[in-house]
Order: structure tokens, then C-alpha cells, then sequence
């Protein structure tokens, strides 16, 4: 087996599972989520390529999002030229890249659409990730169909044996490597979350922005009223929102111009069905299914629109005479397969033969967050593996409380399997990644990213409250009052406001460092001896999570004055640091422009 450019060592099932694929014109590796199935993918190509069997490979991924995160692993782990290629790339620009790559990483749509230039450029290998979506009329079953290659590797978690005939003939022959294998289960979580995304289309977008317009027009208590509307929108679909603003209420009068645009033919009352079908077709042959949605208007749709998989419905306060009791003890017969719950099922609904929970309505409140989880996740013996699902609308507040829930509950000891990269990639569609695409390469006050960025200057703090939580973002004092910047592009400090970041030494300050929602002892002293203590204070913990700093800036007249900064964002690395003791230092330039003055005779 070739030697691999990183430093890592290969499982003996994954090394069994290359070779029996090797041996193969088509091969299908089915092995559960963790164990590691894209390294297996990686040593198929660079063998094929290093023999001379394959000159060229083309990689299948169903999102953007994994076709950026598996070409960055395959250049990293075999140092081949892997190409990311999808539909944010312009067709003209697309062909270079074909030509280019060695390995190239695309979706199937993608593929399809470009399926002349593949066949010219003579892609001869091909990895079909989540090939269990090779079926009927997707993507992946008209590409596969209509391309031949002399190698061919499909890889899944699951199967279902509905599909094998149609898998086998597009790819090969599958063979399945269980989780219940004592060499792989120890790689594998008790149960694992997946996310699925439901884009909006052009009509909803343009809701969505004409919802966005309108907060922008408020405050306060009416702005609040907005921002619940777009989360209905985004979270639950347009169904929920019409039902609201059906109503005689202060929203609906507030959004009476909305209302044309809602119920425009183009408009689909639940976005996210797509998705959930693609979830329980995903996982057919689940025991049970729970799925948890916020509006019983959307849970009574969705209990007629799947009718054949015979759903129950459990929801709380409604003017109908519903016998609770009666309810739970048919959700758990061993017939029923699918319940369809809003939050009464989170606190009523114990379920632990359920196998796959789907969240619809994603919630950022902790509490919520875990209990959902516990229907499904309190485990006397492991028995089957367990599936959680995340659909998600991307671009949109959706994603944000997806993205809080699963780091809140991190937080509260709760390990959420789901891909760190993923969530990273994931974290870029946040309504938050506005915010940070602004501040590359230029630092500036919150008040000019709210106006840059049309958002409503309370949602940039909050986005610039979590950026600072999680080291992402970093702010100094200036003649512009707080002034933000990427702390991974410290040099645009340097070319705007480098007085700003020029140390006083005759200054002396007293420095309260906080670690761990605790404080430590103040450290007290000129600029070169604080910023010692200092980073060996960063060197003990590894971040500092809050600094005040306290100076007496003396004045021409003989007076002191008295000046408190507060730095309130994770500092993680020496050059953050180095610039927030500088920036204390140099208080003689900005002392007007600090709120917290106070002259002392």
C-alpha cells in the first residue's frame, strides 16, 4: 500500500476493505458514519493511480458543503491535485477546472450538467459517496447511467435492500461491514446526527428579504414581532407564517404587505417536506421515527401528507377533546411507525425503541434541545444504531439555532455526533458569516456593519457576541469607538490604526484576566511586563476568555484620569493578545472617545 502523505494509520478493516474494493471493476463498502469510509476512498484512488490502472478520478459528493471538505482531505491525506467543482462556479470557469484536476470533487447535478466536458476529459475512476441515492431519477442513478468507468467505488452508511438491485447494477457488488464488528464499534457513537438542508427557492427568498426590509423598519417590541415571523418562516415554512398572520393581530397588520407575495403560486407551504421524505427514505427500515416540529398546523399537514406511513399525531393545547393517555400508549405499539409530535411529545414521550429522530424546528434553548434527544438516546444496551436528523433551511436564522443547539449542548456534557468539519462548513451559511465576510480584510465599528450589511444593529452585536465567544473575532478601541476585526488577519490594524496599537511604556495598568468564568489575580505593571504575565497566563490555560484593564492616564493639568476597557472576546493565540496590551497602552490616543471616564483631582 502506498505511503500516505499525513501521519495516519490505517485500520485493518479499512485496509481489508481497499484491497476486496481493488479487486473489483465495482465495488459498494457499506460501513457505519465514524468509521471512516473517506480514508478508505483515499487509498482506492491513490492506489489506482499509482499502478497506472486509472489516470484520472471523479468524486461524488451530495452537497457543496462535502465536496469542498472531501477534496481538501484528499489533498491533504494523498497529495493529489483534488478539485472542488459545483454550481457556484460558473459553467465557463468550470471547464478549466476539469481540465486541471487530477482528482475532481463535484456534486452529481453538477457532473450531470457538465457530463460532456467529464467524458472528454477522460475521468476514468469514479467514488460515489452516499451512493444509496442512486436510484430512480436523482442525480447520481441519470450520471451513473449514463457514464462508464473502468473502476467504480460506492460508499454508504445504509443501504436498503430495496436498493441493492439497482445500486449493484449501477456500481457493483455491495459488502456490508457492521457496526456490531468489535473492530469497528469502538469508532462508532451510540447514535449519530445527520443534516439535510432545504434551500428556499427564488419566490421564498424573495419573502424572506421583503420580511428582512421590514425589521429593518422597526424597533424594539415590533422589531421582536418581525424576527418571529422570519423564524416561523424559515423553521416551520410558509404554512406557519399564513396561519398567523390570518389572525387579527399587531404581526399580521404589520405585515399585510407580505401577504401577496406568501401566496404566490410559487411559494410551497412546507419547504422542508423534501428533505424529511429524503430522511425517511434515507433510513427505510427504522423501527420508529419521531418527528419534532413547533406548529401544530405543520404537524397536522404532515400527518396527511405521509399518510402511508400511517402516522400519529401528538400535539398539546387545541380546542379538540384529544385523549393524551390513549395517544402515547398507541405511539408505542410496535405497528406504529412514525409520530409526528410538537413540544408536548419532548416532555411526554418516552420512546427508547425509537431508532430515528428528526428535528424539523430547530430550537437554540437547551433545555428543548436535550430533551428531544432523550427520546431516543437513554440506551440500556445498544441494540440497533440510532439516526438523529437536522433539517435545516441554510442562509437563514434556521441555521443559527441549529448551530447554537448542538454547541449549547456540547456545553452541557452532551456530545453531538455530528462531522466537527461539516458543522464548520455548515457554521459559513449562518446569518452570522455576513457579518465576519465584512470584516475581511478591513476592521470596522458595529454601527458600519449593520448599515454595510442591511441588519438590524441589535442582530450584528448578537453576531458579534458569538464571533468574539469563539475567538473568531476581536475588537480594539479607536477614534471609531469599538472597532471589530478577524482575529486571523491582524495586519489590517497595522495599516489603518497603528497608532492605536503603539504602547506607551510610562503608562502602568492593572489587568483583570478572566479564565473559565473565573478571575484571576490582577497583574499590575508597565506594557513589557504585563504582556509577560499575560501570555503565560494564555500559555497555563490556553484562552482568556474576558480582560479589564484599569489605567490612571495623567493629564497636562496634574489630574489623573481613570479609564476601564473591557475586552470581552476569547483570546486563544499570542497575537491577539499582543494586540489587546497594545491597544491598552496606547489609551493617550483615544481617551475621548471612551465612555468610561471619569477625572480624578
Amino acid at each position: 500500500m502506498s505511503k500516505l502523505r499525513k501521519a495516519i494509520r490505517p485500520r485493518d478493516y479499512q485496509l481489508e476493505a481497499v484491497k476486496w474494493a481493488l479487486d473489483r471493476d465495482g465495488a459498494v463498502v457499506v460501513m457505519p458514519t465514524g468509521s471512516g469510509k473517506t480514508l478508505i476512498a483515499a487509498l482506492w484512488i491513490k492506489e489506482l493511480i499509482s499502478r497506472g490502472i486509472v489516470k484520472r478520478v471523479l468524486v461524488l459528493e451530495p452537497t457543496r458543503i462535502l465536496v469542498e471538505q472531501t477534496a481538501k482531505y484528499i489533498r491533504e491525506v494523498i497529495g493529489a491535485k483534488a478539485v472542488p467543482i459545483h454550481g457556484e462556479t460558473p459553467k465557463s470557469k468550470r471547464v478549466s477546472l476539469w481540465k486541471k484536476a487530477l482528482v475532481a470533487v463535484a456534486t452529481p447535478e453538477t457532473a450531470l450538467s457538465d457530463h460532456s466536458i467529464v467524458v472528454g476529459e477522460g475521468f476514468d475512476g469514479v467514488v460515489v459517496d452516499e451512493c444509496h441515492h442512486t436510484t430512480g431519477k436523482d442525480a447520481y442513478a441519470e450520471f451513473m447511467r449514463r457514464t462508464i468507468f473502468r473502476k467504480r467505488l460506492g460508499l454508504s452508511a445504509y443501504i436498503p435492500r430495496s436498493r441493492w438491485p439497482e445500486i449493484e447494477e449501477h456500481i457493483g457488488e455491495i459488502r456490508v461491514w457492521s457496526w456490531r464488528d468489535k473492530r469497528i464499534r469502538k469508532y462508532v457513537p451510540p447514535w449519530i446526527g445527520e443534516i439535510y438542508e432545504a434551500e428556499l427557492n427564488g419566490a421564498e427568498k424573495k419573502v424572506l428579504e421583503a420580511l428582512e426590509e421590514t425589521r429593518m423598519e422597526y424597533a424594539g417590541r415590533l422589531r421582536g414581532l418581525v424576527n418571529t415571523a422570519i423564524r416561523w418562516f424559515v423553521r416551520d415554512g410558509a404554512l406557519a407564517l399564513r396561519e398567523s398572520l390570518e389572525r387579527e393581530t399587531s404581526l399580521a397588520a404589520l405585515l399585510s404587505h407580505i401577504k401577496p407575495l406568501l401566496y404566490s403560486p410559487d411559494i410551497r407551504d412546507l419547504h422542508k417536506l423534501d428533505a424529511l421524505e429524503r430522511v425517511l427514505k434515507d433510513h427505510e427500515g427504522f423501527r420508529k421515527a419521531i418527528v419534532f416540529v413547533d406548529r401544530v398546523v405543520v404537524v397536522k399537514a404532515l400527518t396527511k401528507l405521509l399518510r402511508k406511513y400511517e402516522p400519529i399525531a401528538i400535539y398539546g393545547r387545541t380546542k379538540m377533546k384529544v385523549d393524551t393517555r390513549r395517544v402515547l400508549e398507541k405511539a408505542r405499539s410496535e405497528n406504529v411507525k412514525l409520530i409526528i409530535a410538537t413540544s408536548a411529545g419532548e416532555e411526554g414521550l418516552d420512546l427508547p425503541e425509537a431508532d430515528l429522530l428528526i428535528i424539523w424546528s430547530n430550537v437554540a434553548s437547551p433545555l428543548r434541545f436535550i430533551q428531544r434527544h432523550g427520546r431516543i438516546i437513554r440506551l440500556t444496551g445498544i441494540k440497533s444504531l440510532k439516526f438523529v436528523a437536522y433539517i435545516v433551511t441554510p442562509n437563514t436564522p434556521d441555521m443559527d439555532s441549529l448551530l447554537d443547539s448542538i454547541e449549547i449542548a456540547r456545553k452541557a456534557g452532551i456530545d453531538v455526533p455530528v462531522d466537527k468539519e461539516v458543522v464548520k462548513a455548515l457554521w459559513k451559511k449562518t446569518t452570522r458569516s455576513r457579518v465576519l465576510t465584512l470584516l475581511e480584510g478591513r476592521a470596522l465599528p458595529a454601527e458600519w456593519i449593520s448599515e454595510i450589511a442591511n441588519m438590524p444593529i441589535d442582530l450584528v452585536h448578537k453576531a458579534l457576541h458569538k464571533l468574539g465567544e469563539k475567538g473568531d473575532v476581536g475588537y480594539i478601541y479607536t477614534y471609531l469607538g469599538k472597532t471589530y476585526f478577524t482575529t486571523y488577519d491582524l495586519g489590517i490594524l497595522g495599516d489603518e490604526f497603528n497608532e492605536y496599537i503603539k504602547p506607551d511604556h510610562s503608562l502602568e495598568a492593572k489587568i483583570k484576566t478572566f479564565v473559565d468564568n473565573r478571575e484571576l489575580r490582577a497583574v499590575t505593571g508597565n506594557y513589557n511586563k504585563v504582556l509577560h504575565r499575560l501570555k503565560n497566563i494564555l500559555s497555563r490555560y490556553g484562552s482568556i476568555k474576558r480582560i479589564t484593564a484599569i489605567l490612571q492616564v495623567p493629564l497636562p493639568t496634574g489630574a489623573l484620569q481613570q479609564v476601564i476597557l473591557h475586552y470581552t472576546f476569547t483570546i486563544d493565540n499570542e497575537n491577539v493578545l499582543e494586540v489587546v496590551v497594545r491597544n491598552i497602552y496606547s489609551i493617550r490616543k483615544y481617551l475621548k472617545y471612551i465612555s468610561k471616564i471619569r477625572v480624578i483631582s
